[in-house]
């Protein structure tokens, strides 16, 4: 894949991984007087805080660097798209209409999961119920947001939830309704469409069996995350996006990178966590 976005992707990379470690550069102080005063949450023992207080800091940078890698992740996919088809964007919004019996179908459809009330999930069912009513007064317009959009080079629009591949159960029923809403408005096409929640990684590892609870209670294994034969987790999301089986390991060779550029400021943390208080 020889048009692989590599600068775009190290940017982002170094740009998310600077945000954490100021972060916790910002907070190192107080990050570890808290570790050892705090009360309660099962970590209560003054031993193992005097022990071991920069632990703290390690999870503090764990939780920063997540919550910066998962925009990035958004500006990551939008440019792999762009090299892949020549279109793609990130923070997409499109608005259209939809009827309010439309509405009141899928918001029924999503309790019945969160109640787990209902059959599992199965999108092509699911909207097969919403045809119906669409095809009368669509008395309603919706604007729906979606982190990645694209259109590949088979004419299908992709819509993606990029999500923490352990999403809670509002997250899911929030992405289950998106989703559900975005076929319907998008109906007249519902050939060409692909409304998707999508992860970055697999937190069992590239060849573990994911079985998130929540995710299953919600979403469609074959619809709602999976695409053209790739399982939209980690390598295989990736390579989705790229067009390319090449996709994945690229852009882990240019987060190695990274992570050689910056390993001597990682250094310089590690001292900061493991110095005296």
């Amino acid at each position: 894949m020889n048009n692989f976005p590599y600068a775009q992707v190290v940017t982002h990379a170094n740009a998310a991984l600077d945000v954490a470690v100021n972060r916790v550069r910002e907070r190192s102080t107080e990050l570890f007087a808290s570790e050892i005063s705090s009360a309660g949450n099962g970590y209560a023992s003054p031993f193992q805080k005097i022990l071991f207080p920069e632990g703290k800091i390690f999870s503090s940078f764990e939780r920063s660097l997540s919550a910066s890698l998962g925009k990035a992740f958004d500006y990551i996919a939008t440019d792999i798209a762009r090299a892949a088809y020549g279109n793609g964007e990130h923070d997409y919004s499109f608005t259209g209409k939809i009827s309010t019996a439309a509405l009141q179908e899928i918001e029924k459809i999503v309790h019945s999961y969160k109640n787990r009330s209902g059959s599992s999930p199965s999108t092509n069912a699911e909207v097969q119920r919403l045809l119906p009513l669409l095809q009368g007064d669509l008395d309603q317009t919706r604007t729906v947001k979606t982190d990645v959009y694209f259109v590949d080079h088979e004419g299908f629009e992709n819509y993606l939830e990029i999500k923490t591949p352990m999403p809670n159960y509002d997250t899911c029923a929030a992405v289950k309704t998106r989703i559900l809403t975005i076929r319907a408005i998008r109906s007249e096409n519902l050939a060409r469409v692909r409304a998707l929640a999508v992860f970055p990684h697999n937190p069992n590892g590239i060849r573990g069996v994911y079985a998130w609870p929540p995710t299953r209670y919600f979403l469609d294994p074959e619809t709602d995350w999976k695409a053209r034969g790739y399982s939209l987790m980690g390598e295989g999301l990736w390579n989705f996006i790229g067009n390319s089986e090449s996709t994945y390991d690229l852009l882990l060779e240019a987060f190695y990178d990274v992570s050689i550029a910056k390993r001597e400021e990682m250094m310089e943390l590690l001292e900061l966590a493991s110095s005296p208080i």
